[in-house]
């Protein structure tokens, strides 16, 4: 914990640093004073001992002056002068002084000492200091008997007329005691010999003996000094740790106790992932700190329960891991997707958390992650035990200075997300129903037929009746009868074989590398077993046929155009009302040469319409008997006109018209350029009759009274001019709105033919509900009718139920005059055909009155 770590420093700096730092600096500080104390006292003894030592020799000088005095008076008998230097000489430091009386040695100033008194004697003594010297005569000086003994010689000893030796016994006392009075630490002096080569001052040399002054000095003084100084020292160390002892102790209850305090709460806090507040009850830097620990701890506290919130709300699993990779935090989810059910995972290794190879490869992608500058990586790992996908995304996390801190890691178990994706990709590919390929995945076969070579058959194929089980029983019954046929299909086919629904109940075959006669036999028995399905649906039965179209891919064209040849063919065979038939593409076939090109003529179509290329032609209806008497009729065709001026007939565009629902444009457009050309030609109007067809589309398309309506009041023509013609085919489609849209335009006084009739299986039922004044017999039954006899009795039949019905007939296709007089004798109205007229531009037309009043004007004329 911080705080702890603070006392241990406080506790190292102030016991294992500042403490004998202290006293170190201190003994250092007390071995200098004593240095530079016992060097000033070294200083100052050696000018005392400089000052002694001049004493001395001044002593030593009056010493040596004495015993010049003695001797002088020794010589001249002066008894009280001598008595009076000897007495200076014991005050002086004399003690013995010998005197040769008639060969006997008598002291002087000897007290209570035996003196051997012969002469023998007193020279042995003398002859160890006087060995190997030379002395001359008329020379005294000091020499050494003993260490502090001296001899002071007042006359030579050789010559013959001696009188005295003077002895300076214990000296040094003397003298020692003469230094002591002048100065108090002298304890102890001597004279003593010289070493040899010694700095050390010298006194004066006697006889060549280099003697000097040893004084003892008392250092009580200095000892004691110096112990004060050491007492001094000491008290200011212990005085010095008992302050740091107390700051520390200070230190530790008034700043370590409440940090460690502080520090306790704070981990309380983190640990329970609780608010507790820092209370201090005196109002210090601590408790301003306490508070603004409180604010931050608040806010930390509402920002651990927010990224908590966060993170239990997120589905993604969140690992948050350091530099090191070790977890510093997992969500809900994480710990329900890696399944950590052994407890705590702070500070565990994601190696160790994640077990598997797994592990190794998300922990290499934090480390590509640290070691790189990038800011985040994806990618995606398997869990092998659960076999679980999981996508990773790492992002690392940065502190204030930009320092990477760690990384967080953002789980997604892949496995549902690939298996819904697998599912998805299945049903976009499949048919929900038949659990067939669907046409996507079909038109992307068909694209990757085209890079492989070789003759592949493509077939399009489409159920007959099926609307009526859909309209009869419902879209439940029409289901089952597609699975039912998509089985059979799939058991027919071979395994290479793509077989797909491409439509309500339009299937797509593609057959690679497959002859013409494999293909028409496997399609057979497809065809045989899908008419043999039976669906049994609320106490019926029902069937179905099937018509296949079939076109051969040898890289000519697209697949997609070769699949279009196979739908054409298929519809051309069902137009044609060839149930199970297998029909195949032939493009030297012109109706499917036709059908190929529609999307061709569509575009023209269009272009006619808009840039008005569209041409009208007519073509006559005349009256059976030859009576000319009456209105004359004609009906309008159309035609297109290219640019080179070619004509271009109905039969090579209308089909594509219908396929492509142009045909209420086209309708409007005749509809407005007869209307054009009636209006310029009013003189026509009391005498002539339009007949103008209308398709089913254009009859059940909203607005067509409208703009009829609005044609006639733009060119004024009358409505009795006009005669709209049906089919009963496009009569029947919607048949109520159908009738709506005739009665209004019968109110209006248009006239109305049924067109092809008898082509119908109903056709006499809805002729009484149809408000009709013509019926036009269908060509079929026309052009053979002056040979086949069923032709002429049918023709024969629709007459008489018109007759009764008072209805005019008009007989199509009527290509001869033998077909003519069949029909009069029927009694058939009107006729049209080749027999009596082709058709012609409308530009040209001209009546017979027109001719005739041409002809008398140029007789007149």
């Amino acid at each position: 914990m911080p705080a702890i770590s603070l006392s241990r420093r406080l506790m190292l700096l102030v016991f294992v640093f500042a403490l004998p730092a202290m006293v170190v600096v201190s003994g250092l500080s007390l071995m200098q004073l004593e240095w530079h104390l016992d060097g000033l006292t070294k200083q100052q003894q050696s000018a005392k001992f400089n000052r002694a030592q001049l004493r001395l020799e001044k002593s030593l000088a009056n010493l040596g002056d004495q015993t010049q005095q003695v001797r002088a008076a020794l010589e001249s008998s002066q008894d009280d002068l001598l008595q009076y230097l000897l007495r200076n000489a014991r005050q002086q430091g004399a003690h013995l002084m010998v005197v040769n009386h008639y060969g006997e040695l008598r002291p002087l100033l000897a007290r209570n000492r035996q003196v051997d008194g012969t002469l023998a004697r007193l020279l042995e003594q003398l002859q160890r200091p006087l060995a190997n010297e030379t002395y001359q005569l008329e020379r005294n000086g000091f020499f050494q008997l003993e260490q502090q003994n001296f001899l002071a010689v007042i006359l030579p000893l050789k010559h013959p007329q001696w009188r005295a030796v003077m002895q300076v016994n214990n000296l040094s006392n003397k003298r020692v005691q003469l230094l002591s009075q002048t100065y108090d630490e002298v304890v102890g002096a001597a004279i003593v010999r010289a070493p040899m080569h010694s700095s050390a001052p010298t006194l004066p040399m006697l006889f060549g003996k280099p003697l000097m002054l040893d004084i003892t000095f008392n250092s009580k003084s200095v000892d004691s000094f110096g112990g004060q100084v050491v007492t001094l020292f000491a008290i200011f160390v212990v005085l010095a740790a008992v302050i740091l002892i107390g700051l520390f102790l200070l230190q530790h209850h008034f700043v370590l106790s409440p940090i460690r305090e502080m520090s306790k709460l704070l981990q309380q806090s983190e640990q329970h992932e609780l608010h507790h507040p820092l209370k201090f009850p005196r109002v210090n830097e601590l408790s301003y700190i306490a508070q603004n620990c409180n604010v931050l701890l608040l806010k930390n506290h509402h920002q651990r329960q927010l990224r908590d919130s966060l993170l239990r709300a997120v589905d993604d699993a969140v690992v948050v891991v350091d530099t090191d990779t070790r977890v510093e935090l997992v969500n809900p989810a994480a710990e329900r997707l890696l399944r950590l059910e052994h407890g705590p995972v702070q500070r565990c290794s994601l190696v160790d958390l994640i077990t598997d190879e797994a592990g190794e490869q998300l922990n290499d992608a934090l480390q590509l992650l640290f070691n790189s500058s990038r800011v985040s990586h994806d990618g995606e790992v398997v869990l092998h035990q659960s076999q679980e996908t999981l996508r990773y995304s790492v992002m690392r996390t940065l502190d204030g200075q930009g320092n990477t801190l760690g990384a967080v890691m953002v789980l997604s178990d892949l496995t549902n997300s690939l298996l819904l994706k697998q599912q998805l990709r299945q049903r976009s590919q499949r048919d929900r129903t038949t659990n067939l390929f669907n046409r996507q995945v079909f038109e992307q076969a068909l694209e990757e037929l085209g890079n492989k070579p070789g003759q592949h058959a493509i077939c399009y194929m489409n159920l007959n009746r099926f609307k009526l089980i859909n309209d009869s029983c419902g879209h439940a019954a029409g289901d089952r009868m597609l699975l039912d046929v998509a089985t059979e299909m799939s058991a027919t086919i071979r395994s290479q074989d793509m077989l797909a629904r491409i439509g309500g109940d339009e299937f797509g075959l593609i057959m690679k590398d497959s002859s013409a006669m494999e293909i028409s036999k496997l399609l057979k028995e497809l065809s045989d077993r899908v008419q043999g399905i039976t669906l049994y649906w609320d106490s019926g039965s029902y069937k179905i046929g099937i018509s296949i179209g079939v076109a051969f891919f040898r890289g000519e064209q697209t697949p997609y155009e070769t699949f279009k040849d196979a739908e054409i063919a298929c519809t051309m065979t069902r137009s044609q009302g060839g149930e199970g038939q297998i029909s195949f593409f032939d493009s030297l076939d012109q109706d499917l040469a036709n059908q190929r090109n529609a999307p061709l003529w569509a575009m023209r179509i269009n272009d006619a319409i808009v840039n008005d290329d569209l041409v009208l032609f007519y073509q006559p209806i005349e009256p059976c008997n030859g009576d000319t008497r009456g209105k004359h009729k004609f009906e309008i065709l159309l035609r297109i006109k290219e640019e080179d001026g070619r004509i271009i007939a109905p039969g090579q565009f209308i089909a594509a018209a219908e396929r492509f629902n142009l045909m209420p444009q086209v309708d409007r457009a005749v509809i407005r350029k007869s209307f054009e050309w009636l209006a310029r030609n009013q003189q026509l109007w009391g005498r002539l009759v339009v007949s103008i067809n209308l398709s089913g589309t254009t009859l059940n398309s909203d607005g067509l009274v409208r703009y009829v309506d609005q044609m006639c009041s733009i060119y004024r023509v009358p409505t009795h001019t006009v005669c709209f013609e049906v089919t009963e085919t496009a009569a029947l489609t919607n048949e109520n709105h159908a009738l709506e849209i005739l009665h209004e335009l019968r109110q209006r006084g248009f006239s109305f033919a049924l067109d092809d009739f008898g082509s119908g299986f109903a056709s006499y039922g809805y002729l009484r509900r149809l408000p009709v004044d013509y019926v036009k017999i269908d060509g079929i039954f026309v052009k053979n009718l002056a040979t086949n006899s069923k032709d002429y009795a049918i023709v024969k039949s629709i007459y008489d139920v018109c007759e009764v019905m008072g209805i005019q007939t008009v007989a199509e296709f009527v290509e001869d005059q033998e077909i003519l007089q069949r029909l009069r004798e029927i009694g058939i109205t009107y006729a049209q055909g080749y027999g009596i007229a082709r058709p012609q531009d409308l530009a040209t037309y001209q009546s017979e009155e027109s001719e005739e009043d041409a002809l008398l004007g140029a007789l007149e004329g």
